[in-house]
């Protein structure tokens, strides 16, 4: 009766072993990199537009743009800010 028991630790790393070269080649290519243009198009006009005009614009998500504004450190200006939370109430 001295079964070797595995650990939790073992099964995950054999479970996702298996699963992570097809999950690489399911997902490759599914998201469009930012290219230079899009990027300086997305400076100009982030702190004064709605990220859904500024999605359908550049054809992409909203997420992709608020994630994308975010990690380049943008921001929405304050008085675009003051005009949304007018216009909400």
């Amino acid at each position: 009766m001295n079964r070797r028991r595995r650990t939790t630790s073992t099964r995950k790393t054999r479970r996702f072993a298996k699963t992570t070269p097809r999950n690489r080649k399911m997902y490759a290519g599914r998201m469009k990199t930012w290219t230079p243009q899009e990027i300086s198009e997305l400076r100009k006009i982030y702190r004064t537009n709605p990220n859904a005009f500024i999605a359908k614009k550049l054809g992409r998500s909203e997420g992709s743009v608020q994630y994308k504004a975010s990690s380049l450190g943008l921001r929405k200006s304050q008085s675009y800010l003051r005009q949304i939370r007018n216009n909400w109430s």
